[in-house]
């Protein structure tokens, strides 16, 4: 195994401690560490899908839909980055200021191990919080933000998952679970709407992709700084972020001055055609 690979293989992965003992396998598979987006993107969630949150409360996805909804897929093992995801997600919330959690949306995390239960999710929690210091500016537990494990068999569980195209793996050398650090963003009606990857996230790509999975909304209201935001900003499949979307703006700026030398060619004619009836 090559440095390069066993280097993209550390950073794409979460080096987490896992528990659920029937997932375990010793082939590696890299195509693991990437969604293949084009497949999933507006597939819907099952509606009825149960689960147990921190607290040992029952609820189905149904429940928490209505609103866009943010999805993380960890496990509460994990010693990694699940609970940095967490805790950096719960950050970065602080800072989006055109939406508000709970109000506006919803954040659902979602344990991938079959062995976890309601004690291992509260446990991961105070996990979370611990790496999020002493600042706590939204409650990550409660009904608008919940931890939570699929109700039924492991087959349910990785069921789940691969609704959203998430895939993961066994390192029975290193004894941790390999897999995507991906946010899932799911429409109000629970479609996935788009994929943000990575444990370094910021406001503005948060705020974009809440835009995208709540576009219908947004696109029949007066929330018209919305839409021009996202109009502006196009996603990069290749990059995993969003970018100006510089095809729009470089026609918007050839219309304006398409539109512009008309003005002043239009002047132009009106001083001349002054000057010629004063003479």
């Amino acid at each position: 195994m090559t440095a390069r690979w066993l280097l993209t293989l550390a950073l794409a992965a979460a080096p987490c401690l896992a528990t659920d003992l029937q997932n375990r396998d010793s082939v590696i598979d890299p195509a693991l560490m990437r969604i293949d987006e084009p497949k999933f993107l507006g597939k819907p969630l099952a509606g009825d899908t149960s689960f147990t949150d921190a607290d040992g409360q029952a609820f189905r996805m149904q429940d928490m839909l209505g609103k866009p909804v943010i999805l993380l897929l960890s496990y509460y093992g994990c010693d990694g980055s699940c609970p940095t995801m967490n805790a950096n997600l719960e950050r970065v919330l602080a800072d989006v200021k055109r939406f508000k959690l709970g109000q506006d949306y919803r954040v659902l995390t979602v344990s991938f191990d079959a062995a976890d239960t309601p004690q291992t999710a509260a446990a991961f929690l105070d996990k979370t919080k611990a790496l999020g210091g002493k600042s706590q500016p939204y409650p990550m537990r409660g009904t608008a933000w919940r931890h939570a494990l699929v109700s039924g068999s492991p087959e349910q569980v990785r069921g789940f998952a691969a609704g959203v195209g998430f895939r993961f793996f066994w390192s029975q050398e290193d004894k941790v679970f390999l897999h995507p650090n991906v946010l899932v963003f799911l429409t109000p009606e629970g479609r996935v709407a788009r994929y943000i990857y990575g444990t370094r996230l910021d406001a503005e790509t948060v705020e974009l992709a809440l835009i995208d999975a709540d576009w219908g909304r947004i696109s029949e209201s007066t929330a018209l700084f919305d839409m021009l935001t996202g109009a502006c900003y196009s996603y990069n499949y290749a990059e995993g972020r969003y970018q100006p979307n510089y095809s729009l703006l470089a026609g918007v700026a050839s219309l304006l001055t398409g539109i512009g030398l008309m003005i002043l060619g239009a002047w132009l004619y009106r001083r001349k055609l002054g000057g010629t009836t004063h003479a």
